[in-house]
């Protein structure tokens, strides 16, 4: 297979308010969006450099804010948008309208490392499906080599049960899913302070705003 594989990073607007909502028990909802455009400038570093690929940046509530055209001007990307309808269906229409094989990675793991990017794209040179488990029972990435609509459809998203009825789920239908490094993505409070000495920009933010002081 070709090596244009795409890989689509899943990114919210950075909203006030809208988005790491879960972390605003440490911090105030402006921070919140400081810390995710952090955490999506690093993904998209990383994807960029380590992805053969192509990266496109797949975009949701506001494709015109501020941060996004910043990120197209800065990193070799394309921004595109996201459908209507929950993360399940949102993720099986980007990876449809690109075509298979294809993936999807969120742009909450910026500290995953560049094997792990590399042995996906092997995996789906191969034509071989892969994913990445998170330790919170859900996964940071899926990389499809054709239609797998049942992956998708009334998901108990935001659960720690994600995983597992993915897993069940692709046996059901034998789709054998390789699996990559298991990561922690950025979702809670103690998420963010065990990647934060990974992502060299996440740290020097949450250090000039003394956010390592509410652990």
């Amino acid at each position: 297979m070709s090596d244009s594989i795409p890989l689509l990073l899943f990114a919210k607007a950075p909203i006030a308010g809208k988005v790491k909502t879960r972390l605003m028990s440490n911090c105030s909802a402006e921070q919140a969006a400081k810390i995710a455009e952090r955490l999506m400038e690093a993904s998209i570093q990383r994807a960029c450099e380590y992805w053969p690929g192509e990266v496109y940046l797949s975009a949701w509530l506001d494709l015109e804010h501020a941060f996004f055209i910043e990120m197209q001007q800065r990193y070799p990307i394309t921004l595109v948008p996201q459908c209507a309808g929950d993360l399940g269906e949102k993720m099986r229409d980007g990876l449809a309208r690109f075509g298979y094989p294809c993936a999807v990675m969120g742009c909450d793991a910026p500290h995953v490392l560049p094997l792990a990017l590399k042995q996906a794209h092997d995996f789906l040179q191969a034509g071989n499906a892969v994913i990445g488990p998170s330790e919170d029972g859900g996964y940071y990435f899926l990389g499809l080599c054709g239609a797998a609509d049942a992956l998708f459809a009334n998901m108990p998203w935001g659960g720690d049960q994600v995983l597992n009825t993915t897993r069940l789920r692709a046996d059901s239908v034998c789709l054998n899913l390789n699996e990559l490094p298991e990561l922690n993505d950025v979702d809670e409070w103690s998420d963010l302070l065990s990647a934060a000495p990974k992502v060299p920009s996440l740290q020097a933010y949450l250090q000039a705003q003394k956010l390592f002081l509410s652990c």
